[in-house]
């Protein structure tokens, strides 16, 4: 936690700069380490997602429908601005037209 280190540096530089100084660079150190933790997560899920819209995208070719609409529809369910009802929905429309 960096903020321990950050909290020590203030303590310390009350009563010498060097050890405050010391403490200041490593909290900056575990602050850089934990950026860098969450950068990889983040990169390992945005890899996750792109390997998942590609087989999401062949799927939806194999099955002769168009891979962007199949996309921006998971996209939407996936940030909760379409529900399984309103799909559901849609897809009974569909039939029913068709």
């Amino acid at each position: 936690m960096p903020i321990l280190f950050f909290a020590a540096a203030g303590a310390l530089f009350a009563g010498g700069t060097g050890g405050g100084w010391y403490m200041w660079k490593r909290g900056l150190q575990e602050a850089a380490k934990q950026l860098q933790h969450q950068d990889a997560e983040a990169a390992k899920q945005a890899l996750r997602d792109a390997i998942d819209l590609a087989g999401l995208r062949n799927e939806a070719q194999a099955a002769g429908l168009d891979p962007d609409e199949v996309v921006a529809g998971y996209k939407k369910m996936r940030d909760e601005q379409l529900s399984p009802q309103d799909v559901l929905r849609k897809l009974g429309q569909a039939a029913v037209s068709g």
